[in-house]
This record gives C-alpha cells, sequence and structure tokens, in this order.
C-alpha cells in the first residue's frame, strides 16, 4: 500500500447539476414506475408517523409493506406496484404522499434519486444518472460539452483517501485525460473511443510504482490530446464489422427484454430483426437475420435529429463515466475493465439510440430508449460486469474488438 494519503476537501460536479430539477408529471419515464421502492426503517417510521388524509392512510394500508427477507439487507419496507406503478403515484404523474406531507416525508431513494454523491481520490463527487429523462434534456442542450466546477467542503466533510498505489494518487489527471479524450472533437466519437484505448493500453504496460514513468506519459498524452487531429488516419484503419456491432447489441438487447422487459425493449428488438419470434432467437449464436440496409437508414435519421452533431452521445458518455467513477484504478487490469465496460456502454447507447428511430423520429423516442437502456445497465451493476466478464471469458475484450464494439 502507498504510504502517502490524499486530503479530500472539495466537492466536485458537473456544472449542470445545481440545475436539475424534475419534470414531474411531464415526464413519459417517471422513476415511479417499473422499479421497486425500496426503503429503510427509519423511512418506513417517518411516513407512518406522518399525519395524512384518510384516503392516504388507506391507500399506504394496502400498498405499503415490510420486507422480511434477510436478503434485503438494510431495507425494511417498500412500496407495492400497481399496474406497474408506485402505489402513492397520481394519474398525473405525481407523488400524492409528498403532495400531502411535503418532500421530507418521502423515502431518501425518492428524494435523491437521480443524484449520486461518493468520495473518490478526487473529491466528494456528485453526479446524475442518465436514467432520468430530465437529465438527458441538460444533456441535449450542452452544446459546447459538459463542464465541471469544483467548491470547498465544510471541514466536517473533509476525508482521508489512503490510494493503493502510484496511480491511484493520480485519479485526478487520469480522469481528466479519459474526459478530455471523449470530449476530443477534432476526431468522431467512436475514434475517441479509440484514442482512450491507446491510453489505457500504454499506462497498463508501465511500472505503476516507477512514478517518473507514470507522469512522463500521462504529461505525454495531455499534451497529444490538445490536437489528436493527426491520429484520425491511423484511428480510422481499427477494424470494423456491422455485423459483428449489430448481433452483439441484439443478444445484449435479448437479455435485457427477457430479464428487465418493456414495450420499448420489444419495438427496439422488431427494428433490426422484423418479425423473427423472440423464442426463435438464439442469444448465444445470434443465428437471427439482422437488416442493416434498415439500421443505415435510421442511423441517418438518428443523425438528422441531433443536427448531425454527436454532442449528446458526448455528453452522454462523459455523464456516464463520471457518474460510476471511472476508471478504476485498482490495478491495470481494472483500469482495461473500465474501459471495456465504457464501450460496452456506448455501443448499446448508440444503437438503442438508432433503433428507436424506428417507429418515430423524435427526441421523447430516443430519450426512452437511453433512459430504458440506463435502468437496465447503469443501475444494475451485476448485469454489467457479467457483460464485461463474458467479453474476457471469450477473448472479446482486446483493442481491436473494442474497435467493433464502439465502430459499428
Amino acid at each position: 500500500m502507498s504510504e502517502k494519503q490524499i486530503p479530500i476537501k472539495t466537492a466536485l460536479m458537473p456544472a449542470y447539476y445545481k440545475d436539475f430539477h424534475c419534470i414531474m408529471g411531464a415526464c413519459q419515464d417517471t422513476c415511479c414506475a417499473h422499479w421497486k421502492v425500496e426503503f429503510n426503517k427509519k423511512d418506513y417510521l417517518a411516513i407512518k408517523h406522518a399525519p395524512k388524509s384518510p384516503e392516504l392512510e388507506a391507500l399506504l394500508e394496502k400498498g405499503m409493506c415490510r420486507l422480511r427477507e434477510q436478503a434485503h439487507h438494510d431495507m425494511y419496507a417498500e412500496f407495492k406496484t400497481l399496474t406497474n406503478h408506485c402505489t402513492c403515484q397520481t394519474p398525473e404523474g405525481l407523488c400524492r404522499l409528498q403532495l400531502e406531507c411535503g418532500e421530507n416525508v418521502l423515502p431518501n431513494v425518492c428524494r435523491k434519486y437521480p443524484r449520486r454523491k461518493t468520495y473518490t481520490p478526487a473529491a466528494l463527487e456528485y453526479s446524475l444518472s442518465p436514467s432520468c429523462e430530465g437529465v438527458l434534456a441538460q444533456l441535449w442542450d450542452l452544446k459546447e460539452g459538459v463542464d465541471f466546477v469544483e467548491d470547498p467542503l465544510s471541514k466536517e466533510k473533509y476525508k482521508i483517501f489512503w490510494p493503493k498505489n502510484p496511480m491511484e494518487i493520480r485519479f485526478f489527471t487520469v480522469r481528466a485525460l479519459w474526459i478530455d479524450a471523449l470530449q476530443a472533437r477534432a476526431l468522431p466519437l467512436s475514434q475517441r473511443f479509440l484514442l482512450l484505448g491507446l491510453m489505457n493500453q500504454q499506462l497498463m504496460g508501465l511500472d505503476w510504482n516507477d512514478e517518473a514513468a507514470l507522469d512522463r506519459v500521462l504529461a505525454h498524452w495531455n499534451a497529444l490530446l490538445q490536437n489528436p487531429a493527426p491520429l484520425a488516419e491511423d484511428l480510422g484503419k481499427m477494424p470494423n464489422n456491422t455485423q459483428m456491432f449489430l448481433s452483439n447489441n441484439v443478444q445484449l438487447l435479448f437479455r435485457l427484454f427477457t430479464s428487465f422487459g418493456s414495450k420499448m425493449s420489444g419495438e427496439l428488438m422488431s427494428s433490426v430483426i422484423g418479425d423473427t419470434p423472440l423464442e426463435n432467437l438464439n442469444i448465444n449464436h445470434a443465428t437471427v437475420t439482422i437488416n442493416i440496409s434498415h439500421y443505415n437508414e435510421m442511423e441517418k435519421q438518428l443523425y438528422e435529429l441531433m443536427d448531425h452533431s454527436e454532442h449528446f452521445l458526448e455528453n452522454l458518455m462523459v455523464s456516464v463515466a463520471f457518474h460510476l467513477s471511472l476508471p478504476r484504478l485498482d490495478t491495470p487490469q481494472e483500469m482495461w475493465k473500465s474501459y471495456v465496460n465504457l464501450c460496452d456502454l456506448y455501443s448499446f447507447y448508440r444503437f438503442a439510440s438508432v433503433c428507436s428511430m424506428d417507429k418515430e423520429v423524435s427526441r421523447a423516442r430516443l430519450f426512452h430508449a437511453i433512459v430504458r437502456a440506463s435502468r437496465g445497465l447503469i443501475h444494475n451493476e451485476v448485469r454489467r460486469t457479467q457483460l464485461r466478464d463474458e467479453m474476457f471469458k471469450n477473448d472479446s475484450a482486446t483493442l481491436a474488438h473494442m474497435a467493433i464494439l464502439v465502430g459499428g
């Protein structure tokens, strides 16, 4: 273990964080639907003891129940879902509990979502999940990209971080390079992922105890990212296989459809496989016929909707990397796993975004697809880990395979 320590004395967040607000009944993918709303004993007692109307009391008597299974750990109770919606949701998409009792009576998960805060070696970081339509609307409007702001913490929030190795001491620098690579607009977004892969590949090959070598290479990449355009020709020569890109994502979509389920998942599936019955899909061998020409037409429609700019997808991936506290720097292998994880997420977001254009070309359809993808992946670490580990098991976690995964 490194003998150095990192005092955490600042808060770091995207500049748009403080401007976030719930769009309430205008949201087509309310956070009160399709998810279990579980909470601890303190939240449960606050709801039980709050003054309520007889109507709300009766509703909660039927719709709020104790959790008695050991598997729930610190979760004590939940709201039952009625037709896939929370017990407390009104027909207008509002919360009866908040309307009657105020925000402070809501369970912590309801008050905080889609916000997240966590200590990293860089700061106490505040982020917003892309599983919220209101967050996506903010990312859509950030034409110039995502900026970050840093504020001092009050002394009671100070924390000491003990890094495991000299690379982890440089987390702030490495993560800044990740974000700079994703925002290097001199290159297409797919090539920025490959640039990021080349950087991570070189960092993996270093002796992480050689701090002088670490600093030299990090300085080299910082300079390179100021003008990455000369690398475009070489990056453009990386392998590309549209059929493999689509097959990989159809398999992932099939998994999400069978385990998560939604009308949207089914529509995304039909946009590339046509009328092929789901029971005829072979998830392991991808024997389904994929309509590549139709996919290409939908992709054109998506880029027309985005005004032929990649800024929205760029902002999405920057926010995802920050929200998930990537990269992991415990070991060189964990750093590469972080990269593979981010490539996997980008590949599926791009695929789902394109497929969402099948029935209707609109921002609402695009946001709906991304929200559903985020809820199936960003909020399910077990599933993300399984998908990533399968790539390593199948020798598909190489940079060449990542080129296929992000390039289409």
